[in-house]
This record gives structure tokens, sequence and C-alpha cells, in this order.
């Protein structure tokens, strides 16, 4: 069965994606200043649409086959292809402004890991934003893996960081919170 027609994804085609893109955008504060680091790019499809408004756009995904992707042609897109949780661990991130996950924090082995490397690395008021699958979707990651709204919030807040921003999307929800030191 395929979940969107002409794409196999159950991340979405890009028309979807631009769906999401749209809604989530009005809310993110992105400037021309901001450094974006994309955990989990995938195929590069917000990478590429982030690179249009921020001003560096750092993508990674421990899978190189993504890279591959038109998405990723934007030269202001720099491609990482390595885990992401040895990456964090391993590097400044004082430059940058604005992480996003797109349903890939819910497949990080080290989440407690990384959020307490943004909580000690990024500078104050920098903004993390997520997009996760709903519990009752019908397609995605195991339930077992999956994070509520609640628990995703109180998981990152715990870090130092506060609700900026939600959205109930369709099969997802979005989540954007701000480091509070």
């Amino acid at each position: 069965m395929e979940l969107f027609p002409g794409n196999n994804s159950q991340h979405g085609s890009p028309e979807i994606k631009a769906q999401i893109f749209n809604k989530i955008v009005k809310v993110m504060h992105l400037s021309t200043s901001d450094t974006l680091l994309d955990v989990g790019s995938g195929d590069g499809y917000y990478s590429s649409k982030f690179a249009e408004v921020c001003g560096n756009v750092i993508a990674i995904d421990q899978y190189a086959d993504g890279s591959k992707n038109d998405f990723y042609a934007n030269l202001s897109i720099e491609f990482i292809c390595e885990d992401a949780c040895a990456w964090i661990a391993h590097n400044q991130l004082d430059k940058v402004t604005q992480l996003f996950f797109s349903n890939s924090f819910h497949d990080m082995r080290c989440q407690d890991v990384i959020l307490k490397s943004f909580s000690n690395k990024l500078t104050n008021g920098a903004y993390l934003t997520m997009i996760e699958f709903k519990l009752d979707t019908l397609f995605g990651p195991p339930k077992s893996i999956r994070l509520s709204k609640e628990e995703l919030k109180e998981k990152v807040e715990s870090y130092g960081f506060i609700e900026e921003a939600s959205i109930d999307l369709a099969m997802h929800y979005f989540i954007s919170f701000k480091l509070v030191k």
C-alpha cells in the first residue's frame, strides 16, 4: 500500500512536506543570520527550504544516499554524513542558532546526551524545533519509541528550553522550543 501517492516514503512527498513547511516556517523565527542544523536530514527537502531563508544550513544524516538528492544542490547547505550523536558530542555548536529534527528525534539512541550538549553548547535564545509522529498515526516508527507531544515537551524542557509554539498537523505534531539560560 502506498501511503503517499507517487512516493513510498512514510515521511511524505515533496507536496506534503511543502504543506508542512509553509505552516511551520511562519512560527520559526528564521533569518538570514541564522545557522540551522538539520539533524537526520534525510532526502534534504527541509534543508533546501531552510537554505532559502537562513544564511547557513548544516545537514547531518548517517546515510550518504540522501546527499545525492537534488535537494542538496544548494551551495549554502553543508552535508555531513556521520552519526549525529557522535558529531554533536564532538563539535562546537556556538554558531548554531536553530536546530531542526523532522521525524528523527525518536530514533536517536542518545536523546538525553544531545539535549544536554545543546543546553551546554548553544547560546541563550537558540531554537530547537521538532516534527514528530503522533501516537495514533497508522504508519511510522514502532509506537514503543514514539513520544507524545507532552512527553517530548517534558524531556526537552528539563534541559532549559521553553515551548515557544506548537502546531497540530494531520499525522504529526510540530513543537518549537527556545533555550533560556
